[in-house]
C-alpha cells in the first residue's frame, strides 16, 4: 500500500497500529513531526504504541494541517512520541514502525 511520503521524502508505512480510519473517512497511519534530537532535526511519528485511547482519539479527530493542531495537542502525546523515538534510536532502530511491528489499539 502506498501511504505517501514524509516531509524528508522517505516512504510512509502502515505505522504501529496499521490503518486507522478517521471520523472524516480518511485513513491515518502515522503523523510525522520534526523535533530536535541529538542536536539535529529528526522526523518522528506522533502515533506510537504508548499512547492511550484518549490521546489517539485526539490525533484521529484533529487536523494535523491546522495551525492549532500543535497548540491544542495534549503535551503527553509529544512526550510519549519523543520518549519512544529516543528509545528506538538508542537501539539503532528507526523511530518509525517496521512492517512487522503492528501493535494492538489502546483500549484505555
Amino acid at each position: 500500500m502506498d501511504y505517501g511520503m514524509r516531509p524528508d521524502k522517505t516512504a510512509k508505512g502502515a505505522g504501529y497500529f496499521g490503518e486507522i480510519k478517521r471520523p472524516d473517512g480518511n485513513v491515518m497511519t502515522e503523523i510525522s513531526i520534526g523535533v530536535g534530537l541529538n542536536g539535529k532535526e529528526t522526523l518522528i511519528p506522533l502515533v506510537v504504541p504508548t499512547l492511550n485511547k484518549s490521546e489517539l482519539n485526539y490525533l484521529m479527530r484533529a487536523d494535523p494541517q491546522s495551525k492549532m493542531f500543535m497548540e491544542r495537542m495534549p503535551k503527553s502525546i509529544m512526550d510519549k512520541a519523543v520518549d519512544h523515538a529516543v528509545m528506538r534510536m538508542k537501539e539503532n532502530k528507526s523511530p518509525f514502525a517496521n512492517p512487522d511491528e503492528v501493535s494492538p489499539m489502546p483500549t484505555k
